[in-house]
């Protein structure tokens, strides 16, 4: 059964996905290791509390984030055999992401 605490497990796994792919798996060349690092785990970790709490508005935000890593996973999975088993496993979180996000439902105004 899917459930809304997916977003933040899939979210912790990005995160963990992005230090380890930008450090360890598919390290850029030169000296701009750290600003690589700090712009692709970044704005994941500044989303990670707000999206923890679960509530609609900051994931529907983080989704929209995500939409951008999405485009990322999408292009390296395309162009660079190298880096495509990590490429498809954000693709995969980020999938789960908005699997879970899918479950909110609205709910109904109330009345007076």
């Amino acid at each position: 059964m899917i459930r809304l605490s997916w977003c933040r497990w899939s979210l912790v796994g990005l995160l963990v996905l992005q230090l380890a792919w930008f450090s360890w798996l598919g390290p850029p060349t030169g000296s701009a290791r750290i600003v690589v690092l700090i712009l692709a785990a970044g704005p994941l970790a500044f989303a990670l509390p707000f999206a923890w709490s679960l509530r609609p508005r900051p994931l529907v935000v983080t989704g929209l984030l995500l939409l951008i890593y999405f485009s990322f996973a999408v292009m390296e999975a395309w162009a660079s055999p190298t880096a495509r088993v990590p490429a498809l496993l954000q693709i995969a979180l980020i999938l789960a992401f908005f699997t879970a996000l899918a479950t909110i439902r609205r709910q109904p105004a109330r009345r007076r």
